[in-house]
């Protein structure tokens, strides 16, 4: 397999990273990954089956499910910092002092200004991995001195900024402003969009949908159904009206009617009470719907948040047997450039 600064840096066997997935990465699914020697990273919420409105709750739950991690395997694994807005931030705040009190090697920080924590954590000896949508915030972050950036483009399931900006133009552009690494995240589920984002500029893969899909992962039955029939047809960008990070997500009930709504330029307030009629929603953000979808399994009424390359994966395996397959696949890949006579230097 490459060795990538990324792999170097992190002491990892495979430049191979579990993106985190709200709810649904947990211990159970980051010790896999890890210990088939990717980066698994725990999501907000990682591992839960119920909400929780307390900072120190949510604090503990976090540091519950650190020890079990490292109850399972001691490779290396992330944790995910979502930067909270506002009284949102009580909880970030809480997962930093947790990151930090438990020695997490490596963090994840997305959903924000990079100047919020990197000083902090790497005060600390955290490794730090930002994610950005656009150049402009992938050079603001090396600036505030994170380590690596992770490049998210349009074709991603989760968190995608304000732009339509592909994966395929995102990571060569960023690849050539900065001089740390890129990871690459967004429609990435097997050996081959590895390799393309290797060959686009890369050190990493930022894969969650495909892990998604293993039986590690804390996502509920019918989620895992849904995957596994869904094709890139089937997926829809939702919230670019409402000046929040976009999310696709598999077309059903609520997300098409969103849609429409949205395309209809519906009023800001029609759009948010839309996102509320749910018993288990909070107001105004879109991946609150998520959890009745990952934990209670509705996924007529819920966000089922996947990327654009879901219509590869047609089959729930192992986080083992994900990695395993990119690296078998990548290696195939490279003979084949081998036989044509194309030489890797």
């Amino acid at each position: 397999m490459i060795k990538t600064r990324i792999s170097q840096m992190l002491g990892i066997e495979y430049p191979i990273i579990q993106a985190p997935m709200n709810w649904i990465s947990g211990a159970d699914l980051v010790s896999a990954v890890s210990a088939a020697g990717g980066l698994g990273t725990l999501g907000p919420n990682a591992g839960q089956k119920t909400p929780a409105n307390d900072e120190k709750e949510v604090g503990e739950r976090l540091r519950s499910q650190i020890k079990k991690v490292r109850s399972i395997t001691d490779k290396p694994f992330a944790v995910n910092i979502a930067i909270g807005m506002g009284d949102a931030k009580k909880f970030s705040d809480a997962f930093v002092r947790v990151v930090i009190e438990e020695k997490v090697p490596v963090a994840v920080v997305s959903m924000g200004a990079p100047q919020v924590y990197t000083k902090e954590l790497k005060d600390k000896g955290v490794i730090v991995f930002q994610t950005v949508t656009t150049v402009k915030h992938g050079k603001r972050a090396e600036a505030e001195g994170v380590d690596a950036v992770i490049a998210e483009g349009y074709e991603g399931g989760g968190h995608l900024g304000n732009d339509d900006h592909t994966t395929m133009c995102l990571v060569p552009e960023l690849a050539d402003a900065v001089k740390i690494p890129v990871i690459a995240g967004g429609g990435i589920v097997d050996s081959r969009g590895f390799m393309a984002a290797l060959a686009l500029g890369a050190e990493a893969a930022f894969i969650g949908t495909r892990f998604l899909a293993t039986r590690e992962s804390d996502a509920h039955q019918n989620v895992k159904d849904v995957v596994i029939k869904a094709t890139g047809a089937d997926t829809i960008v939702l919230g670019k009206n409402l000046g929040v990070s976009m999310v696709r997500a598999v077309k059903n009930e609520f997300s098409q009617k969103f849609h429409e709504m949205e395309l209809g330029h519906a009023p800001l307030g029609d759009l948010y009470n839309l996102q509320e009629n749910h018993a288990m929603t909070k107001p105004g953000y879109l991946v609150s719907r998520m959890y009745p979808t990952f934990c209670l399994g509705d996924t007529l009424q819920g966000v089922v948040s996947v990327n654009d390359a879901v219509g590869l994966i047609k089959d729930v395996v192992s986080a083992r047997q994900v990695i395993e397959e990119i690296v078998k696949g990548s290696s195939i890949i490279l003979c084949r450039f081998e036989d044509t006579g194309i030489q890797r230097k």
